[in-house]
């Protein structure tokens, strides 16, 4: 990844996972950085980074996107993460508790 937005240590959260952005009539796929912090700039929220390799974008410039996350939103994303994963592994949907 030449063109490095987000940085990648030994603190990211995921390194190097596959990635693709959509359009209306094209995708493109590349190795991915997704990365949850706290930011010291907007105490009380959790981040979400996620990063595609602009080297292998022809479509979009390089570039970070963010979600910024109340600490309910973020556990309600990590259950949602956990349900869909237990959906992964096995042939049955894992149920919602969140009525979805």
């Amino acid at each position: 990844m030449p063109i490095r937005l987000l940085d990648v240590n030994a603190y990211t959260t995921l390194d190097f996972v596959a990635g693709r952005a959509v359009g209306p009539d094209w995708s493109d796929e590349s190795a991915a950085v997704v990365d949850v912090d706290r930011p010291k700039d907007a105490p009380g929220t959790v981040r979400l980074r996620i990063e595609l390799d602009g080297e292998d974008l022809d479509h979009v410039p390089a570039h970070i996107d963010s979600l910024s996350l109340s600490p309910d939103q973020a556990r309600g994303l990590a259950a949602d993460l956990e349900r869909q994963a237990a959906n992964a592994e096995s042939s049955d949907d894992v149920p919602t508790g969140r009525g979805r």
